[in-house]
């Protein structure tokens, strides 16, 4: 089957069946107001991610990390000056599987997703009849025998059929500043014309040499914004908002920030009451080991002279180990609250980042109800909300699943992705193990908190509209850094899925 029958036959799949209501189907065609039928305007990308199934997007998801890692560090080598002209259709093969029982980093995350077995080579060349991939195998003698190389590389329609599932960030056109360049620029408005004591030469190229008009004016050590930059930042921060969703940005129009410092401030106090009850735990543990060999060495004494104070020792020494367990029980109590507290914190946090609501010191007032709720020993927890992005959607309802027990592995990490048993130097050893539950809970809550940090999750859930943009407004084109036109976003091309149904 050739890719654009592929296409075809994937595109032809999606059908939505659904009773149409006169204000979604325009008038004047053949699927208007009674007809029973409705258009769905679907890309093809996006036709043909859902087209697969769960263990098919992992691999797709695996496959495209990798060739968009290696994309990245060749962008960096050439920034750096170290430029070679390898054709992408080269660097961007991967290799899936390699002679030897090393596993490949595709394995080893294929593992983490629980996808990794003897049906790796059917899902590949499936994805292969897709037209989704390309797959490579080379044969090769080796120690053990006669072995052979499987690589993979995306398709253009691949790559397109991931961002489109997953819902990556937009991507960077061409006169726009890159995540550095912009935090710069954040700086310098936020300075609001003051000079700022940067030290840096990117700040130089990226914001004075490169832009026409400059974005900043100054020398190194003492730069300030120009005019110019002030425009451009009113005119693409939400733009940049959409770019850099992991970059914290002042509305330039004043308005309230939807995630205040007081939100970040008061989830950093409770994971650091975490990591603080982590260390009491530590310290009480050692403490009474110490008590413990300090007894069993005083009770070896000689008697004689000395067996008056070695019996001293002794009685001091079970006094310190029988504190030092009071300390570490009560230090073990201290963490399991802190990590109720926490959770259920970041979940109020989550949740109002995927619905958008509520926002400001509401916000703050909820994370802080949320925490209290904590102290009252439970361990259940709401399950969070799913947002519609692949990558945090998997991560935390993974993490939720493993929580409940309704998730659980297939097979077990491979011997050596297991973590090693950590020795600890001296002769001593680890605290008891918490809870088994409980730890699960942190897992939760950490996972959770990677992507609500800062606000990043309900910025990039629930970002500004671009079309608010003075720019956008006027109906003019943006700009970029120099005032000369963005490169537009290519048409989406999309197929159309029609279904009869009844008319009720």
């Amino acid at each position: 089957m050739s890719a654009d029958a592929a296409w075809d036959a994937i595109s032809a799949v999606w059908v939505c069946v659904i009773c149409p209501s006169p204000t979604t189907i325009a008038a004047g065609t053949d699927n208007g107001p009674g007809s029973g039928k409705e258009v769905v305007v679907t890309s093809k990308a996006q036709a043909a991610w859902e087209a697969l199934n769960v263990r098919q997007q992992a691999y797709m998801t695996v496959l495209y990390d990798h060739d968009q890692a290696v994309e990245a560090e060749r962008k960096q080598d050439a920034a750096a000056g170290y430029y070679d002209d390898t054709p992408a259709s080269v660097w961007r093969w991967v290799n899936v599987v390699t002679p030897g029982r090393k596993l490949t980093s595709v394995q080893r995350a294929l593992a983490v997703h629980d996808v990794r077995d003897d049906g790796t080579g059917s899902t590949l060349q499936a994805l292969q009849r897709y037209g989704l991939i390309e797959v490579r195998e080379e044969a090769q003698e080796t120690a053990r025998g006669r072995s052979k190389t499987v690589s993979a590389k995306l398709t253009r329609a691949g790559r397109a059929a991931v961002r489109a599932g997953t819902k990556e960030p937009p991507r960077r056109r061409r006169g726009e500043l890159g995540e550095y360049p912009w935090k710069l620029l954040i700086r310098l408005w936020r300075a609001d014309g003051a000079p700022m004591d940067i030290w840096s030469s990117a700040l130089s190229e990226a914001l004075i040499s490169r832009p026409n008009p400059p974005l900043a004016e100054g020398r190194l050590g003492a730069y300030r914004i120009t005019e110019a930059g002030r425009e451009h930042y009113r005119t693409h921060w939400a733009r940049y908002a959409q770019l850099y969703p992991d970059v914290a940005a002042p509305d330039p129009a004043g308005g309230a920030d939807p995630w205040p410092d007081e939100v970040q401030k008061a989830l950093d106090r409770l994971r650091r009451a975490v990591t603080a009850a982590s260390g009491n735990r530590w310290s009480a543990h050692r403490r009474r080991e110490e008590a413990e060999r300090d007894a069993a060495k005083a009770a070896r004494g000689e008697g004689g002279a000395d067996a008056e104070w070695h019996a001293l020792l002794l009685e001091q020494a079970q006094a310190r180990a029988t504190l030092a367990e009071r300390h570490l029980e009560r230090a073990t109590e201290e963490k399991a609250v802190a990590i109720r507290r926490y959770a259920h914190a970041v979940l109020a946090a989550f949740t109002a980042s995927v619905e958008n609501h509520p926002s400001g010191t509401d916000l703050t007032a909820a994370v802080t109800a949320a925490a209290d709720a904590g102290l009252d020993g439970s361990m259940a927890v709401a399950q969070p909300p799913t947002c519609g992005l692949h990558r945090v959607d998997t991560a935390v309802q993974g993490a939720y699943g493993t929580l409940t027990g309704t998730r659980k592995r297939r097979r077990p990490l491979p011997q050596q992705m297991r973590p090693a048993r950590r020795g600890v130097p001296g002769g001593w050893t680890d605290p008891p193990p918490l809870d088994t539950a409980l730890l699960r809970l942190e897992d939760l809550a950490r996972t959770m908190t990677a992507y609500v940090d800062g606000g990043a999750l309900r910025r990039e859930l629930h970002p500004p509209a671009v079309g608010s943009d003075p720019a956008d407004a006027s109906g003019a084109p943006d700009e970029g850094a120099g005032g000369a036109p963005l490169a537009q976003a290519a048409p989406v091309e999309s197929g159309m899925a029609v279904r009869d149904r009844p008319t009720p």
